[in-house]
């Protein structure tokens, strides 16, 4: 169950989004990730210019892009 009230802010990722993100992650940075995660860096993505100079960010890549080989376009 989701606590609603104790976020600070929800950041909104469409699903083309977040497979981009996820190709990009696989094609510059060698990291085989799955759409989950594209998400979470999409979401990122979306922040950065809203992030102080300096200042780190964190976020998770918890899946594998192992169960998305068999979509089309996605790491073709």
């Amino acid at each position: 169950m989701l606590d609603k009230d104790i976020l600070d802010g929800v950041i909104t990722v469409e699903k083309e989004e977040a497979f981009e993100f996820a190709r990009q992650a696989a094609l510059k940075e060698g990291l085989f990730i799955g759409v989950s995660s594209g998400a979470s860096l999409a979401a990122v993505g979306k922040k950065l210019s809203e992030i102080p100079k300096g200042a780190k960010i964190l976020t998770f890549c918890y899946d594998t892009g192992e169960r998305y080989l068999s979509l089309e376009g996605l790491f073709d």
